[in-house]
């Protein structure tokens, strides 16, 4: 009699198994768990159900000749799917549960799941090291979002707040494409190709983001250019500059245009540039086109990232990239987080000046930013500030200051010899500078987008800051979206705010183009007040002395009618008895 093996072994003679490995799919469950594991750890694990479903439909296929063939094959067929179904319906269930949580918004089709830990989407060793050293463990939302997409060669429009992460974003995919590259047959034991090009809108950005190169890629074979002055760099793998200086350097050099054959990516920091108010030659936006028309290649990708998502760099993207995919975390447009905000009337120009100095003296943790709408009025603010009693150390840093000068600004700013930087929107947007605990916007914004960017130079990488924003009778039509953005964020603004007249587009694109004309900031009233009217005041009384005897005696009656007073210490004094109040400087 033949054993239940072989029995079992003619029963089921020609009958063909699945060559599924259900072990597979409990490893891509579980993957999936790993990648939600810390913040879905209260939702049921539906492991177990999965396994069960599967094995009941694996075994309703081993009774396939038990008078129920096709019945029965069907029946296992569509258990097996609905298993499978349910699988991914639960795994897409959490990867939206863990873009709500960190507030990830995408658009496009087939977007890659983001991830936790940098592990998972195969930072190298050396890499992972470089990040621990300089603090980072775990990736941001716009890294664990945009690192995916990127290593899946997707044309990418991302947008995040200030200080979130996003050069570490674009790093990571860059330095993974260029290791790879060099395992590659044609590219191996060969002189290093042009992997990526990286442009920001200014030298002082693309110094920084530089940096951020060096320190990410050190110990490994990766190399980096910073395309600083005229000279045109060969054989390496990542080109750091900005539009006009790649320009120059491509028509200069007919090998450095063949570099760009090999491109893999062109990445646009700070892309909202692309739509400023300045037209011709020189504009960012026509930089860029020259740009876009060099670095063509077949190989070639393109990744936009900026703190702001404006709807004209969407539709330029939808227009001119291929299937893209588009990230935004937090709300559109939103200031950062963690800073808190202030919108303050200061009345008048030396309001305001009144102002900012009642703020350094009164709970003021340095370092801040102070930023004016242009290089004459940030040169007036640097000057009143010089002359604050206390005194307030301060630097300028302005489009007329040499490299040289504008790097021993920063560096005092840096180590704290220097409390206060004042400078322009221009040349503080996208400063990466540790630390920052104030903000005070002297001049209002222009526009939302340029609030955003300004504030975003304090309360960077987890810390918390403070932005303060001044304004006139002067700013009063066009507050409201400012005033809006803030009240947004949870903090209050004055009510009237929020209820003057929407400006309309034709009024925001002049008020963008052309600043509101602002009275000149009074310098005359230094801490030892204005010495030229003082003197000429004194030689005036001393002729009257010498013509009139009778001069003396009145001169001394009314100094002594009158009276000197300072008052509350904020700047307001008085002058003779009856007189009008007047603002100075202490």
């Amino acid at each position: 009699m033949p054993c239940s093996n072989d029995l079992f072994k003619r029963l089921t003679f020609g009958v063909k198994r699945s060559g599924t490995s259900f072990q597979g799919k409990n490893d891509a469950a579980a993957g999936a768990q790993l990648r939600v594991r810390q913040l879905l750890a209260d939702e049921p694990q539906p492991k177990k159900a999965n396994n069960v479903e599967l094995e009941e439909a694996d075994e309703d296929k081993l009774e396939l000749f038990a008078g129920r063939t096709v019945s029965m094959s069907r029946k296992a067929t569509s258990a097996k799917a609905k298993a499978e179904k349910k699988v991914e319906v639960q795994h897409s269930e959490r990867i939206q549960r863990l873009r709500k949580l960190n507030r990830i918004f995408t658009w496009g089709t087939d977007i890659p799941d983001p991830f936790i830990n940098f592990e998972d989407v195969g930072v190298p060793d050396q890499m992972l090291k470089n990040l621990t050293e300089f603090g980072i463990e775990e990736p941001t939302p716009i890294q664990m979002q945009s690192i995916p997409i990127m290593m899946a060669k997707r044309e990418l429009l991302a947008s995040a707040p200030t200080g979130s992460g996003k050069t570490l974003a674009f790093v990571v995919p860059i330095v993974q494409e260029t290791l790879r590259l060099k395992e590659l047959k044609n590219y191996k034991n060969k002189p290093d190709v042009l992997v990526a090009v990286v442009l920001e809108p200014t030298k002082v950005l693309a110094k920084q983001t530089y940096m951020q190169f060096l320190k990410f890629t050190q110990k490994l074979n990766v190399s980096v250019a910073h395309v600083e002055h005229n000279e045109v760099p060969e054989n390496v793998n990542v080109i750091v500059t900005t539009p006009n200086r790649l320009i120059y350097g491509a028509d200069k050099n007919e090998n450095f245009q063949k570099s760009f054959e090999t491109l893999r990516w062109l990445v646009v920091d700070e892309s909202d540039r692309l739509f400023d108010t300045t037209e011709g030659e020189g504009s960012f936006r026509q930089q860029l086109a020259k740009v876009y028309k060099m670095c063509d290649g077949k190989f070639t990708h393109r990744a936009f990232f900026s703190a702001t998502f404006s709807f004209e760099v969407e539709e330029w993207c939808k227009t001119n990239l291929d299937n893209t995919a588009m990230v935004c975390i937090g709300a559109r447009n939103s200031a950062n987080a963690s800073v808190s905000q202030e919108l303050v009337f200061a009345g008048s120009e030396q309001g305001k000046i009144s102002a900012m100095q009642a703020h350094f003296r009164h709970g003021f943790e340095p370092p801040a930013i102070v930023f004016t709408q242009s290089k004459d009025r940030a040169v007036q603010v640097s000057t009143a500030i010089s002359n604050f009693v206390p005194e307030v150390p301060c630097v300028l840093i302005t489009s007329e200051c040499s490299d040289q000068k504008r790097d021993e600004a920063l560096e005092k700013f840096r180590k704290g010899e220097a409390w206060v930087l004042v400078c322009t929107e221009m040349l503080g947007r996208g400063l990466d500078l540790k630390g920052v605990n104030m903000v005070i916007n002297f001049d209002m914004p222009q526009s939302v987008v340029s609030y955003i960017h300004r504030i975003g130079r304090t309360g960077r990488a987890g810390r918390t800051g403070r932005a303060i924003t001044y304004f006139t009778e002067r700013d009063i039509n066009f507050i409201r979206p400012i005033a809006t953005v803030i009240s947004q964020a949870g903090f209050e603004v004055p009510e009237y705010t929020l209820k003057v007249r929407k400006p309309t587009q034709k009024e925001k694109k002049e008020i963008s183009k052309h600043a509101p004309r602002r009275k000149t900031i009074n310098l005359s009233h230094r801490r030892h007040g204005n010495k030229k009217k003082i003197e000429a005041k004194k030689n005036k009384e001393q002729s009257a002395k010498q013509e009139n005897p009778k001069a003396k005696e009145g001169a001394q009656n009314k100094k002594n009618g009158g009276e000197l007073k300072n008052l509350d210490g904020v700047g307001k004094e008085k002058v003779g008895k009856g007189k009008k109040t007047r603002k100075v400087l202490s």
